[in-house]
């Protein structure tokens, strides 16, 4: 089940209520349920679901990864299926996804979905981006 680091949260409000608010990167890491991982129906769904929530906050998917493996760790092993970054034009953008009208549907599917998640905040001033030559 998600749960929220109030701490965190009080973060992201006084960000977004300093007159000095920036964009923010959500870093996404996600293993799924057996089976829904890429191709399976409720994935599918979450996607568009997530989706439009992310494009009603004028947010963007810069992209999505499937893991292929883990080469290195340091403590406690978390395999992963996905690593999706989310752009946001600035914290309050973010915490603006509360009031979306598909918050709800998101978490439900979420908690059919999801078997472990972690999202980390970072820097939106200059995302990571491919570059194209």
């Amino acid at each position: 089940m998600d749960t929220i680091i109030q701490t965190e949260r009080d973060v992201l409000e006084q960000i977004a209520q300093s007159g000095q608010d920036e964009p923010v990167l959500m870093l996404n890491q996600n293993r799924y349920r057996s089976g829904a991982f890429p191709n399976g129906a409720l994935y599918r769904q979450w996607r568009e679901v997530n989706k439009t929530m992310i494009d009603s906050v004028a947010g963007k998917i810069i992209w999505t990864l499937p893991v292929k493996g883990q080469i290195l760790i340091n403590g406690h092993l978390e395999e992963l299926d996905e690593i999706l970054a989310y752009w946001y034009p600035s914290h309050q953008a973010f915490l603006d996804l509360i009031s979306s009208p598909e918050r709800g549907e998101n978490f439900k599917i979420r908690k059919e979905l999801i078997d472990y998640a972690v999202v980390h905040r970072c820097s939106g001033i200059n995302p990571p981006v491919v570059p194209t030559s």
